[in-house]
Parts: C-alpha cells; structure tokens; sequence
C-alpha cells in the first residue's frame, strides 16, 4: 500500500548536518544541499527504492548575505522534470540549469523547501517487482543547516499492512532492502540521522520499522 502523501508520512529519517552551520542566502549553500539530496538519492536508486521524476520547489526566500536575513517573497513553485533515462546522476545539473533561467527572470531567491519525487521497487509475496510511486523521496531544507529527509509512503517495510493485515513475505523481502540503503545514506553522509520514535502509522527503531499495537499486542489499522 502505498499511503497518501498529503495525508502524512508513513516513516522518515532526518539527516541534519550539524557540522557546519549555514544560513539560506546564497546559491553556493544551495547548490551543497541539491549535492546532499543528491548523494541520498544516488543510494536510493541503486537499491531500487527510487527513480526520480521531478524535483519541486516550494517558497522562495530573498537573501541578504550581508546581513544573514531573509525575506519570504511570493513567487509560484517551480517544477523541474527529470528525464527517466538520466536518473538520479544528473539531478543537481538539471536543477541548476532551471535555477540559472530562473535568475534571469527575478534574481536570486533560495528555496523553502525542495522535495525530490518519483517512483520506486516494492518485491510483492513472490519476490516479483511492483514498481510503486512515492515508495520513498526526499524532502531537502536549510535552517542553520542543511537537511535531507528520507521519507516513505510504503507500508512494505512492516510486518502488517496500513490495515493490519499480516504480510510477512513482503516485510521479509522489503524491510532489508530499506535498512541497508538508510545504512548507506547514513555512511556516505557521514550524518547520523535524528529519528523519531514513531510516526502516526509505523513505531521507529533506528531503520527499521513495526506496526502499532494496543495494549494486548493486537496490530492497530492506522489508515484511513
């Protein structure tokens, strides 16, 4: 099941990096983030958990790098599509060359938020390939630092569906594949990621995840 993304986050992990601090005014500390994304979704896609489609950008900030400050500015988002042949390699190239047109046009604004979106492999009970969209994407931000956060709409990675039902042959397959690509991300950023003990619909332990339970260990549907 693949659950709704205007309806919450099934289970995500928050990869701050906490060793530089950094303000959201200049196009250098955006092009290091667009590489932080970048570098987590090249991962992603090897596992076979993401192939990304476009990339949005939500928001715009005026910066002043003089004084560190600054300003929301209206302007509309801005989606940039991403070829299914150049995959995750060439996202900040193309995210750039949108960025470039874009000053032309208005001058430099930095994003709010940039989330990177598309589909990715769910092994169904057979082991068979179900490609799915949103299994996971990204969600990139800069406060006083810059911010990757792995997300997932799947429930694949639990040993009982959104809707309680038991599916262990899809967690056996799933849930590994997960692990081992948040593992990587973790390493190749050399972040170790803030986590949340549970969402609304998934109980977190470190990767990985199980369903919510009541008081006498009976699976919680948590879909609606």
């Amino acid at each position: 099941m693949i659950f709704n993304r205007k309806k919450g986050i099934v289970a995500d992990w928050w990869f701050e990096d906490r060793r530089r601090l950094v303000s959201p005014t200049s196009r250098t500390e955006l092009h290091q983030l667009l590489e932080m994304c970048q570098s987590a979704a090249l991962v992603l896609e090897v596992h076979d958990l993401f192939r990304p489609s476009r990339v949005i950008f939500e928001g715009w900030l005026r910066p002043n790098p003089d004084t560190g400050d600054t300003v929301r500015v209206e302007e509309p988002d801005v989606t940039v599509a991403i070829p299914q042949e150049i995959g995750s390699r060439e996202l900040v190239t193309y995210c750039e060359k949108a960025l470039d047109k874009l000053e032309q046009q208005r001058s430099f604004l930095y994003p709010i938020d940039l989330y990177m979106m598309g589909a990715g492999v769910v092994l169904d009970a057979d082991g068979q390939e179900q490609e799915q969209p949103d299994v996971t994407w990204l969600w990139g931000k800069t406060l006083d630092a810059h911010i990757v956060n792995v997300c997932t709409q799947s429930d694949a990675w639990l040993p009982y569906t959104l809707l309680a039902q038991p599916q262990p042959a899809v967690w056996k397959l799933n849930a590994p594949r997960l692990e081992a690509a948040l593992q990587e991300i973790q390493n190749r950023l050399g972040i170790l990621p803030y986590i949340n003990s549970h969402s609304d619909h998934a109980v977190i332990d470190g990767f990985r995840l199980s369903n919510h339970t009541d008081c006498d260990d009976e699976v919680l549907p948590t879909y609606w």
